[in-house]
């Protein structure tokens, strides 16, 4: 039975690997930039999810191009940091912004995936278990955050998300 799920989940992955153009996966080991006006323009950078840091993670500069906080989308510190330093209404343009609330819910979906990931108790040092969580996580973010057939790259991430 476990051997005809894992065989029905890799060809999962194989179809979506498919279905999903390239520049999907492009886009979701990179990061997404966009810009606020609130005296002048502040540029945001949202970060997705590597190996890492397998949270998605917005960077603030402000008008000067200087880097003024860090902070996981889901309110942590990243990189040390966290947007204290931005000014509210700032943050308000920035968190009211429609790509700051699509990859808000992108790693929602994240969290509910590695929540699967841990009540199925798979062990992510197995490529058979690794690929029923690759399957997991496509289904839930629709997102492929490295190729299909790079197992040692999901390994590392879905043990950083678990």
């Amino acid at each position: 039975m476990k051997k005809l799920l894992i065989l029905s989940l890799s060809l999962v992955v194989l179809l979506g690997i498919s279905l999903f153009s390239v520049s999907n996966m492009a886009e979701a080991a990179g990061s997404k930039t966009f810009t606020v006006e609130q005296g002048g323009k502040w540029k945001v950078r949202i970060d997705f999810p590597t190996s890492a840091n397998p949270k998605y993670h917005v960077h603030v500069y402000d008008p000067k191009g200087k880097q003024v906080g860090v902070e996981n989308l889901d309110g942590t510190p990243s990189h040390g940091q966290t947007l204290s330093k931005v000014p509210n209404k700032v943050k308000t343009k920035i968190k009211e912004h429609p790509e700051y609330k699509k990859y808000k819910k992108k790693q929602e979906e994240l969290n509910e995936a590695a929540k699967k990931i841990k009540a199925k108790k798979l062990n992510l040092w197995k490529a058979a278990d690794i690929i029923i969580a690759i399957g997991i996580v496509v289904a839930a973010t629709a997102t492929f955050f490295f190729p299909g057939d790079d197992i040692a790259a999901w390994g590392n991430f879905l043990r950083a998300l678990t």
